[in-house]
């Protein structure tokens, strides 16, 4: 099932609206579906330009990969491969990815960029599951939440 854009789009605005009260760098939020192909871009105002490419990569390389970023870049030392080995220039070892899985398939990826690789990657995680929160409660058909 595609990743609603509803969905992302909330999610998207909550941890923008965190991110710019904490005081810390402007952020790129990207979100690809299951092959790769971008499918939501958010960059917060004063991100430079740079950041959709790096952010869009995260995330690419995450749904191509079908791991987090951190994973594949760890597998890349451990056995000793580079990116051109993979023969995509689209693929990035930066952490900051995490793929979507949605009932045990892959859905789509996210990418953060903006700030350290720690936090980038914390950022994405935290992305990642305000999504899969998200369309869990639409399949639950508590979305969006009922006001009395």
């Amino acid at each position: 099932m595609p990743v609603s854009s509803i969905i992302v789009s909330e999610a998207c605005r909550q941890l923008a609206a965190r991110s710019q009260q904490d005081g810390g760098q402007p952020l790129c939020f990207a979100v690809v579906d299951d092959s790769g192909a971008l499918i939501y871009l958010y960059r917060m105002d004063g991100a430079p330009e740079r950041l959709i490419r790096i952010a869009t990569g995260k995330a690419y390389t995450a749904a191509r990969m079908g791991v987090s970023t951190v994973l594949f870049r760890q597998r890349l030392l451990h056995e000793q491969l580079t990116l051109s080995d993979f023969l995509d220039e689209q693929f990035t070892s930066l952490p900051g990815g995490e793929p979507l899985f949605d009932d045990g398939g892959l859905v789509g990826a996210v990418g953060v960029s903006g700030r350290a690789l720690e936090e980038d990657t914390l950022l994405c995680r935290q992305f990642a599951e305000l999504i899969l929160y998200g369309e869990r409660m639409i399949h639950n058909g508590s979305w969006p939440a009922k006001t009395t």
